[in-house]
């Protein structure tokens, strides 16, 4: 459900918010770059009030020489302590309680960057996302993380606002990190009236969206993008569309006047957030789609589970559905962010998946979730019956790069973490180059023989989303020529 549906507001492209699903984070990120170059007098503030807070973070972290064991460092791992912002429902969820992406992990990653910095001679920052190119896991949701926590007071009365605008409901709630206590110099918890969710009791705050992005604006990748080849050649850089992110990194640490000149030449560029109203990756709209789809369709309940096979059976007969949906009713066309040339992201076919099958199982009373945690890293779809039946799913695009490994090997990974037997490996097609013929007619035996020597069950499924010729042309079998993507696409 999105926001505007619980809240009865008549959304339209020209809301200048973000209107969040409220059970599922949408892949998108707040870009600090956006803030910094936006115009209105209401977020002029913002990018200063960012900077000045880690200026005094570097200032107080200076003054410990990067002495672990001294106040001021430990005061600086609490300053740079940002709780997951699940208030926003924006970028990748994230697992566990001390890992890069919680509080205490996060901290950590910021001060190190920071302590590195330092050792470099660097003594202030323009833009915080600079502190990506010291530590390569600080990422486009950490960064967001950052931002939401930071802007948190603001965002807090900018949802007020557009609540008050709409006459939406406020119901008293604990946000996290809701006020700076600048004489202690921490943060603080506080009740605060917002809107929640009526199916959780979480609370929500939006964003404008002209803030969204997929990637930052000011990323290393970019900028090594962006060197001629004769400086690269100087520098003895690899020149190689293929360079891994820890090389460019280093090679950003090891200039970074360069680095910050390129800085500087986007500062005088209008950066593009991510078309939310558009949404040609479907990171938001597959909602609405999905709900249409499964409207039309008359879902029968399902007798009580009380076997694998029958899981395994219940299962097959969701894919049948999406496979469907898919390959006759025109449904692969979701499946394109050019339609033909360039598929939509892995995750966000999962999470079309996701959409369709709720329903279903609702109706069987099985349990579907994705991205559970094995303990060896999260695995794309579990269902789960009354009597702990339990089946694993992994989803591949069939030119993924690591499309064999995901069959061999992750998938009977995942199986042991969760202690399951039986897994279903779901090829999507969206290639028809001759070598990925070959892969998508040899996945029964690779599935077999990954079975035998895991000594588990892994069934093959498959859904074919390469673009159809009309049935008036065609057999139904008969693809657009000279669509699909090469053998060669990067993997997700």
């Amino acid at each position: 459900m999105y926001f505007s549906e619980q809240f009865h507001i008549p959304y339209s492209s020209d809301c200048e918010w973000f209107d969040p699903i409220l059970e599922v984070d949408a892949p998108l990120f707040i870009d600090p770059f956006l803030l910094f170059a936006d115009k209105s007098t209401q977020w002029a503030h913002a990018h200063d009030k960012i900077m000045d807070y880690f200026q005094t973070a570097f200032e107080l972290l200076a003054s410990s020489g990067l002495r672990k064991n001294h106040q001021h460092y430990r005061r600086v791992l609490e300053l740079m302590e940002f709780p997951e912002p699940k208030e926003f429902r924006l970028g990748f969820t994230v697992k566990g309680t001390d890992g890069s992406g919680s509080g205490k992990g996060l901290a950590r990653l910021i001060t190190s960057a920071m302590a590195e910095a330092i050792k470099r001679g660097v003594d202030d920052i323009r833009h915080f996302e600079e502190l990506g190119i010291f530590v390569e896991r600080f990422h486009r949701d950490r960064i967001s993380d950052v931002v939401c926590n930071l802007l948190k007071p603001d965002f807090i009365l900018y949802t007020q606002e557009i609540c008050r605008q709409f006459k939406v409901p406020l119901t008293e709630a604990v946000i996290k990190h809701s006020r700076f206590d600048e004489t202690r110099m921490r943060w603080v918890n506080e009740v605060v009236s917002v809107p929640v969710s009526g199916e959780s009791g979480e609370p929500i705050l939006l964003v404008p969206k002209r803030f969204l992005r997929e990637l930052p604006t000011l990323d290393a990748v970019d900028w090594y993008g962006s060197l001629d080849s004769s400086l690269r050649d100087d520098w003895n850089f690899h020149i190689s569309r293929k360079m891994k992110k820890e090389e460019i990194l280093a090679a950003a640490r090891q200039h970074i006047d360069s680095f910050r000149r390129w800085i500087q030449g986007a500062e005088a560029s209008e950066p593009k957030p991510y078309d939310v109203d558009l949404d040609p990756k479907l990171y938001v709209a597959w909602q609405r789609i999905v709900k249409e789809a499964v409207t039309s369709t008359e879902i029968e309940p399902w007798p009580e589970i009380t076997s694998d096979d029958q899981m395994m059976q219940f299962v097959h007969q969701l894919i049948e559905y999406v496979r469907q949906f898919a390959e006759s009713s025109r449904g692969w066309e979701l499946f394109w962010e050019v339609k033909g040339r360039k598929s939509i992201p892995e995750t966000n076919m999962q999470v079309l998946i996701f959409g369709l099958i709720k329903a279903y199982c609702e109706a069987a009373r099985v349990w579907v979730d994705r991205e559970v945690e094995t303990g060896r890293g999260p695995v794309d779809f579990t269902f789960t019956g009354d009597r702990r039946i339990r089946v694993i799913m992994e989803v591949k695009k069939l030119n993924h790069g690591e499309f064999w490994n995901g069959l061999k090997r992750q998938t009977p990974i995942y199986a042991e973490g969760l202690q399951v037997r039986n897994a279903i490996y779901l090829a999507i097609r969206n290639s028809a180059t001759r070598q990925m013929n070959k892969r998508w007619m040899a996945l029964d035996a690779m599935a077999a023989e990954a079975s035998e020597t895991a000594d588990i069950t892994i069934e093959v499924a498959r859904i074919d989303v390469m673009p159809r010729l009309p049935a008036s042309d065609s057999h139904e079998t008969d693809y657009v020529a000279g669509t699909g993507e090469s053998d060669e696409a990067d993997p997700d």
